[in-house]
Parts: C-alpha cells; structure tokens; sequence
C-alpha cells in the first residue's frame, strides 16, 4: 500500500518537469473547419524573461480531408521591438499522401518551428506584451480541413 503515494508523487513529479518547458500556449479553433484568408487568429503573452533563450512552435490540427500535403503560414511576432515576420512551411504528408502528424483516426496534429525568433538571437529582446498573428499563405481562399492553429513559446532545448 505503501507505493501508492510514491507513484502519486513521481507522476506529479514527472508531469510538472514536462511543464516546465512552456512558456505559452494557445490554440483558436478555425471557424467551420475552414481556414479562410481572412481570419487571422492572434495570441497575446507577456515576456518577463529577455535572457533565456526561447522556441516558438506552430500547433496545427486538421483531418484526413485536408486538400493539400503542406500549408504555408504568415506568422507576424509584433512586441516592444517591432515586428517580425516569417513564412513557414509546415509539411503535412509524404510524397505518398501518408500524414506525418500524430493522431488517431480522422485527426492529426503537427508541430512546426517558427524561426521568427532567430532574427532576434533566440529572445525576446525587450519585456513587455507580444502578440503573435497567424495567416494562412496558400494560393486558395479557404482552407479545408483545418480544425485548429496555435503556437506554443517554449524554454529552447539545447543545441549541438
């Protein structure tokens, strides 16, 4: 009996050091399942933090009726030291249509790195309220499939 509060305590343990490495995180579901050029979903965080080196994820969820085997994305990060823009390519599929995201049935979710912080060292360079805005770039108006997009800022692992 005694080793269920140790494996309580070591589950804590486990899920809060998983924890630790994000900052941020939102997601906005894409009205209709259909991400028209027009909606452009933004997310507001305050950095307090301009030492520690940062990662900005791109959080992507759509189903198997998605047309396309990639999506193209505008990701603006808009904070006390301007605005920042990057075009990012999120690959979705092999060349053989099979999704690369994880997930169980119809729905799969995909991670991709923005690289919008690398103009700026990996950090925030000033403390303050940003707000990050994403844009679908494909050449179509609507985007089917999309369920929905966010990002997620996250403490940078180390590199080699």
């Amino acid at each position: 009996m005694k080793t269920r509060p140790i494996t309580g305590f070591l589950a804590c343990v486990l899920l809060a050091g998983c924890s630790e490495q994000v900052v941020f995180q939102q997601d906005a579901e894409v009205p209709q399942g259909k991400w028209s050029r027009s909606w452009k979903p933004q997310f507001s965080f305050d950095v307090h933090d301009t030492i520690s080196p940062r990662d900005i994820f791109l959080d992507i969820r759509h189903t198997g009726d998605y047309p396309f085997s990639n999506i193209y994305i505008f990701a603006s990060l808009h904070g006390p030291g301007g605005t920042y823009t990057d075009t990012v390519e999120c690959t979705l599929a092999d060349p053989t249509g099979r999704w690369y995201g994880k997930g169980t049935g119809f729905i799969f979710s995909d991670r991709f790195q923005a690289h919008v912080l690398y103009k700026m060292g990996n950090k925030f360079p000033h403390a303050g309220r940003y707000v990050f805005t994403l844009e679908q770039a494909m050449r179509t108006e609507e985007l089917n499939g999309v369920i929905d997009v966010g990002i997620s800022v996250e403490k940078a692992q180390r590199r080699n």
